[in-house]
């Protein structure tokens, strides 16, 4: 199976800076053009399946893949963000002034916030972790994509690489739209490429 894990395109908050979780924005004009960029992307790869987030930044994005490439859509729940509880809806200037010592700990090792609210890291580990092994189980498609979130493909390859969330949420960007590759063949897991942008030239 060839697995390939998007962001979702930028949405309207995020061009605000400001923090989603599982509040539901949806996208705003440059995440159309990036999402229609990625389908069309997209389409070289013969996708067959996509499973996406029913969040709608990642909705919007899925069904704009489906409509390029005529892959059907599975929403699940178990790929939609990390609740971040009380920071919600906050600009991250606004998270930074009311929780600034839960906010620095956020930035040097997010397991060890205290966010009031939030579903902590380790649970949610566990709930991607679930989610991904139902994924890689569950279907025959040889080529399916993923649209979700960056909590999510953080979760998923801290695992993969035997790191913990804290390491790859540091040194690791994912961007919106952003295209990580996964190849899993005669038991083993290869990974091709973490936030491949080529396709997302000059389209803000």
């Amino acid at each position: 199976m060839k697995l390939f894990l998007v962001r979702h395109a930028e949405s309207i908050w995020n061009k605000e800076q400001r923090i989603q979780g599982r509040k539901d924005p949806g996208l705003d004009e440059v995440g159309i053009r990036q999402a229609k960029a990625l389908a069309k992307r997209l389409k070289e790869e013969r996708i067959e399946l996509i499973y996406s987030s029913g969040l709608k930044r990642c909705s919007q994005t899925a069904r704009i893949i489906s409509k390029q490439t005529g892959a059907p859509i599975k929403f699940h729940t178990g790929i939609e963000e990390i609740v971040l509880g009380d920071w919600q809806g906050k600009t991250v200037e606004e998270v930074r002034k009311e929780y600034p010592k839960a906010y620095k700990k956020w930035l040097d090792a997010p397991s060890k916030a205290r966010i009031p609210g939030w579903e902590g890291i380790p649970k949610f580990m566990r709930r991607v972790n679930r989610t991904f092994e139902f994924i890689l189980n569950r279907d025959s498609a040889t080529s399916v994509c993923v649209v979700t979130h960056w909590g999510v493909i953080a979760a998923y390859f801290s695992k993969l690489l035997n790191t913990s969330f804290d390491w790859f949420f540091k040194r690791v960007r994912v961007d919106n739209c952003g295209i990580s590759k996964v190849c899993y063949k005669d038991g083993k897991t290869i990974i091709q490429h973490i936030n491949d942008t080529r396709h997302l030239k000059e389209k803000r």
